[in-house]
């Protein structure tokens, strides 16, 4: 089975609002074994919506739509469908009447053009949407299927995963799951992380693997096919090993772990709290491990970028342990003119000091700092070079 998903909505080309549907479409369909050929956004325009869905029929065995089935005159999927396929729309009093049912248990005035969600191509399949008025509709066609939900993603998620995954999985007698598994690694570039890993980029068929760069990590994607996820996790579990073993101690985590987590972690693990000042990072250090609720964070002070960074840096390190009662502290002081920033990481035994490159004060590059700053700390905890 090919499938491929369709999300039509003019709001989604303007960039007026983020396309997070497509996102969780892609997984959800992954983790249950399906095989995502395309993805294709397009505007409210009947004539580009009819034109891509009958592209689409000639690709792929079934297409799921996103948006265009609410009760406004540009809300025009289901009409779309319809003349496509010469299927006209009909009213159906079992839609009219779960729409009424639904306006009368929130108390609210339905008005008339909401009845349009009553209407569907012939021979539909209704979806129920416990979390919304628009129904989803499945068309089967000689050409495909259609299946097509509301853009909220709200209302989308739950229809795809309670309703619209089982169907496709009896439809098409789907089985087996893609599973994937991402490593994190930190403070290195992607050129280097594929230097050490390229040929299982290339070469592996079952599991797969992909490298995705990102300001905070450098994500390691590992993905195998089987039937179950735990068969899956066994095929991926060798790779995952030789990936380790080819960057020794640069794995941060796994899955959703973050650097911060993990910092949090090592310092409590050793009975002890940190405080961070921060200069050219300008408070994002101490915003991570606040949003993650980290125990081990005391406080954090945020200061003017100073020169002679060096001194600086364990000087703030050490205004910073004395000010929260820490017991380490790091610290970061910057020297655009030198072009070099340096990092201080003080502990009840030692204070470590480090200099990289200064990226600048636009909010990628602090985060880049930050990132560098918190993979230094978790290396010097763990024993493992900087």
């Amino acid at each position: 089975m090919q499938c491929e998903i369709m999300m039509i909505g003019t709001e989604l080309l303007l960039g007026q609002i983020v396309d997070t549907n497509a996102a969780f479409m892609g997984q959800v369909l992954a983790e249950n074994g399906m095989n995502l050929y395309q993805k294709t956004t397009v505007g409210d325009n009947p004539g580009r919506i009819k034109q891509a869905l009958d592209a689409a029929l000639d690709r792929s065995d079934i297409i799921l739509t996103s948006g265009g089935l609410g009760p406004t005159e540009d809300d025009i999927t289901r009409e779309c469908i319809a003349e496509l396929l010469d299927r006209p729309l009909e009213f159906r009093q079992d839609l009219y009447e779960s729409l009424v049912a639904r306006f009368e248990r929130f108390r609210f005035v339905m008005t008339e053009n909401n009845k349009r969600q009553a209407y569907a191509p012939r021979g539909a399949i209704a979806i129920p949407n416990p979390n919304g008025t628009a129904p989803g509709l499945i068309i089967e066609d000689a050409r495909g299927t259609i299946v097509c939900m509301p853009g909220v993603p709200g209302e989308l998620k739950p229809m795809l995963t309670d309703s619209v995954i089982p169907y496709m999985r009896n439809r098409f007698g789907v089985t087996g799951v893609i599973h994937s598994r991402v490593l994190k690694v930190c403070g290195i570039g992607e050129s280097r992380v594929d230097a050490a890993i390229g040929d299982l980029i290339k070469f592996q068929q079952n599991p797969t693997v992909g490298v995705l760069a990102s300001p905070d990590a450098v994500r390691i994607r590992i993905t195998a096919r089987a039937n179950t996820c735990e068969e899956a996790d066994a095929l991926i579990e060798g790779i995952d090993a030789k990936v380790r073993e080819r960057l020794p101690g640069l794995v941060m985590g796994v899955n959703d772990a973050t650097l911060e987590q993990v910092v949090d972690d090592l310092i409590r693990a050793r009975g002890w709290r940190l405080a961070v000042a921060e200069t050219v990072t300008g408070g994002i250090i101490a915003q991570r491990f606040t949003s993650r609720g980290a125990g081990a964070f005391a406080g954090g002070l945020v200061m003017p970028c100073m020169h002679s960074p060096a001194a600086s840096a364990r000087e703030c390190a050490d205004i910073a342990r004395r000010q929260f009662g820490a017991e380490c502290a790091l610290a970061l002081a910057a020297d655009p003119d030198s072009g070099r920033t340096t990092i201080c990481f003080a502990t009840p035994q030692e204070r470590t000091v480090w200099d990289i490159s200064y990226f600048g004060l636009d909010e990628r590059s602090q985060l880049r700092t930050a990132t560098i700053a918190l993979e230094n700390v978790r290396r010097r905890l763990l024993g493992i070079p900087v």
